[in-house]
């Protein structure tokens, strides 16, 4: 029989906002760099106007996901 561990460590609030922060950054990056790497294939004369289209609105799409990520864990204070 296992048995649960008793030590478990608890993070606030805080912490817990600071660690997803440092995940999601990573996350931006991401969808920042597809983005400039879309718009370099739309300009590129010698590559395909869709793929770069494609390319530019997949990395839009994964700014636009994490942002909304991001701002609901925030608490805004009135």
């Amino acid at each position: 029989m296992i048995k649960p561990k008793a030590n478990k460590l608890h993070l606030s609030k805080e912490e817990e906002f600071e660690i997803l922060k440092m995940v999601l950054d990573k996350f931006l990056w991401i969808g920042t760099i597809s983005l400039m790497f879309g718009v370099y294939l739309l300009l590129s004369p010698q590559n395909d106007v869709g793929l770069g289209l494609l390319v530019t609105l997949i990395g839009a799409t994964l700014l636009l996901i994490f942002t909304s990520v991001i701002t609901k864990q925030f608490d805004y204070k009135k």
